[in-house]
């Protein structure tokens, strides 16, 4: 009984640790899903005071251009947020009375890290303000991935902002890129040490406009997304990479490929062509060619079917022809002696023509006369029609013209 009772507390034990080693697998996977969605919300939030830091900018960097503000050198460096405030809670003496951001504004989390640089090209009057701050990461170990994922869930967060209509947010942002970097940096070839970097690029240049100039003065700086709607009305394209049509593509007055020869998968639907190294077109050629050879027909020749030269059809030429020419005359034994001449004779019958050797032979037979002691001999020739040689053959070649 007391052996019993010791396994039966045994076993309760294992079943309780069991149990809980399934609730522990399960708090860890909740404060997992916790974590990501805390990560989530706070990328979110920080994105948007990112791009409340360009809507401030953006106002500050217009005075520069129009000469309001001066700055206090070239280029300018200068730490936080509070500088874009109203001057009286903190911001810089020359803002406006309502500053370039609210006075709660605080730049989120990473706000009191943020390290600004202004600088402005005199000849141009160019000017641009680059705001950087970083994720915090370690050294080393797998922290660096973190950082890289949350700098660029702030970035996608805060180019989200530029939806909105909102002072012109004119305004580039960049995760994980070198420091002053002024493009985005490929995944792929993003340097471990600038994990976490996050980048706020402000410019005036037309360049950096959300919206493309119909002027064309400004230029786009990634790609256009169509949205599944057409280009109308447009005269020219001066293209330098690859075209990829899905649908069909019709070209109206002549195509020029100056280099690559042209290929053609599925094979060219074409009324006509030119073959410039030869100064033909394929409408010349001949693409359909036969024998004729045995029996004739009842009508005394051959039976052969026009080609359809129907435009609808692809036909180049509107007009069915045909060349016809003796291949073998044949033997005319039984009917002539020799072969006198020979050809072809074609008789248009609506939809098709009828084609009809025609072969002479020379049939030769002697006489003699005899007058007193002399003998005359007479050598006679006679043209007949050879009409029943069973190893002729005509060739045909039929086309559209």
């Amino acid at each position: 009984m007391h052996t019993n009772r010791n396994r039966q507390r045994g076993q309760f034990l294992i079943s309780a640790l069991f149990a809980l080693a399934i609730f522990a697998s399960l708090i860890a996977v909740w404060a997992s899903i916790e974590i990501s969605h805390s990560e989530e919300g706070s990328s979110n939030s920080q994105g948007a005071a990112l791009a409340m830091m360009g809507v401030g900018e953006r106002g500050f960097i217009a005075n520069v251009q129009g000469g309001s503000v001066t700055l206090p050198s070239n280029p300018y460096t200068i730490n936080g947020v509070n500088w874009l405030k109203a001057p009286g809670c903190g911001g810089l003496p020359g803002n406006p009375a309502a500053g370039y951001v609210p006075c709660s504004f605080t730049g989120g989390r990473y706000g009191p890290s943020f390290v600004t640089t202004i600088t402005k090209v005199a000849a141009t009057g160019q000017v641009t303000a680059i705001t950087g701050f970083q994720v915090p990461r370690p050294a080393t170990g797998p922290d660096n991935a973190k950082a890289a994922r949350v700098a660029s869930e702030i970035v996608k967060a805060t180019l989200a902002q530029q939806t909105l209509p909102i002072n012109g947010v004119f305004l580039q942002a960049f995760a994980n890129s070198p420091a002053n970097a002024t493009a985005q940096v490929s995944p792929s070839l993003a340097n471990t040490a600038d994990s976490g970097n996050v980048e706020l690029y402000i410019s005036n240049s037309p360049s950096q406009d959300i919206w493309l100039r119909v002027d064309g003065t400004n230029q786009m700086l990634a790609n256009l997304n169509m949205g599944g709607h057409s280009i109308e009305n447009a005269q020219n394209a001066d293209l330098t990479g690859y075209i990829h049509a899905k649908g069909t593509e019709e070209v109206d007055q002549g195509l020029t490929v100056n280099n690559l020869p042209v290929q053609a998968n599925a094979g060219v639907r074409t009324t006509d062509e030119q073959i410039t190294g030869i100064n033909r077109f394929a409408s010349q050629a001949i693409y359909d060619a036969q024998v004729l050879s045995g029996p004739y027909t009842a009508a005394g020749g051959y039976k052969v079917a026009k080609p359809d030269c129907s435009q609808a059809n692809g036909g180049a030429g509107s007009q069915p022809a045909i060349y016809a020419a003796m291949q073998d005359t044949g033997s005319p034994s039984g009917q002539a002696d020799a072969l006198f001449d020979a050809g072809v004779r074609v008789q248009d019958m609506g939809t098709w023509w009828l084609v009809q050797p025609n072969v002479d032979g020379t049939v030769f037979t002697l006489s003699g006369t005899q007058k007193g002691n002399s003998f005359t001999v007479t050598l006679n020739k006679q043209l007949v029609p050879v009409t029943n040689v069973q190893n002729q053959a005509i060739l045909v070649e039929l086309k559209c013209r």
